[in-house]
């Protein structure tokens, strides 16, 4: 993964391709996929800027995002951040790099008043929200009749775990070694022997969310917003609750927070028992996925943290998951 990353003072002045307050200056606060700054006037927030990745997301992509969350808005479904137009009426703005010479994609958000829930609290009552959250966005994503030139990423065992994943591959990431890789191996056979026969109709495959964690939900006291749709594709329904327990899947209370989502899902849309017995599953291809983003991730500073533990870590999950579905099968 590189970043071009550019000059404050060049992207301050890109400001000026928006209406904003004079004097507004950025603040960095997240490198993950993009870059992701603050914008403030006299020390208020005003809005996020996201400054996107060479070679990451197309335009069309991106304008495709941009176009679920109209149509997100235009059904008053769930709160999500209002996508603010350029001076020309473009959301997407673009300008050129002095390093490379490459036009690097700009989209200026909302700022959203909140806060991300805190991962070591009781997150019961969040997960029920997030499972009618779910189950609203699915019920979205199967009637909706989408552009003829919408296009999105598909997240599927191809584009995770196959030859040339999205993410890179889960076995080159610090750690994987040994008995860990074998007992990996062993999780992924499985998981695979298992979703395949999952098939990809309508109902259970659309499109997604794909990063409904709690790093990107806000909370303001008890109103709650989704934010970040940059990995938002086609996928396996279940699999939004997967992301939902990204970096969480060694909670003790993992099967009281699932309860949780089921329930919240099942008071909006139906989730079967064949559903059920299957989440677990996709909680392993997802935990595969991050174990793949952090060997591929090194150079952010979140994957450097994890590095050291993280594929001991999903081994024992990995364990975990062979030994539930042995007695389950």
């Amino acid at each position: 993964m590189s970043f071009d990353f550019l000059e404050e003072t060049i992207l301050n002045s890109a400001l000026s391709l928006w209406d904003l307050p004079a004097k507004s200056k950025i603040r960095l606060i997240n490198v993950s996929e993009n870059l992701t700054y603050l914008v403030e006037a006299n020390g208020i927030p005003k809005s996020i800027l996201r400054v996107h990745r060479p070679d990451y997301r197309s335009q069309q992509e991106i304008e495709s995002e941009l176009i679920w969350l109209d149509r997100i808005q235009y059904e008053n479904l769930i709160a999500t951040p209002t996508v603010f137009r350029g001076k020309d009426a473009a959301r997407i703005q673009n300008i050129k790099s002095p390093n490379t010479g490459r036009l690097v994609n700009l989209v200026m958000f909302e700022f959203v008043e909140g806060s991300n829930p805190e991962a070591d609290d009781d997150q019961s009552e969040l997960f029920h929200s997030l499972g009618e959250m779910a189950a609203i966005l699915h019920r979205q994503a199967r009637l909706w009749t989408r552009p003829a030139d919408f296009f999105r990423q598909h997240w599927n065992l191809e584009t995770i775990i196959g030859d040339k994943p999205l993410w890179g591959k889960w076995q080159d990431a610090p750690g994987v070694t040994g008995e860990i890789f074998s007992i990996l191996s062993r999780a992924e056979k499985l998981l695979c022997d298992k979703i395949i026969a999952f098939d990809q109709s309508n109902r259970n495959y659309g499109l997604i969310h794909a990063d409904m964690r709690l790093a990107n939900i806000l909370r303001n006291n008890d109103h709650l917003t989704l934010i970040d749709f940059d990995d938002c594709g086609f996928g396996w329904y279940l699999y939004d609750f997967a992301a939902s327990v990204s970096f969480m899947e060694t909670r003790t209370d993992l099967e009281k927070l699932k309860h949780e989502w089921m329930k919240g899902y099942r008071g909006l849309e139906p989730l079967s028992e064949n559903d059920e017995r299957l989440i677990d599953s996709f909680v392993m291809l997802r935990r595969l996925a991050l174990l793949a983003w952090v060997g591929s991730h090194m150079d952010s500073d979140e994957p450097k943290k994890l590095a050291p533990f993280f594929a001991h870590e999903s081994a024992e999950l990995a364990e975990n998951y062979l030994s539930s579905q042995r007695v389950t099968s």
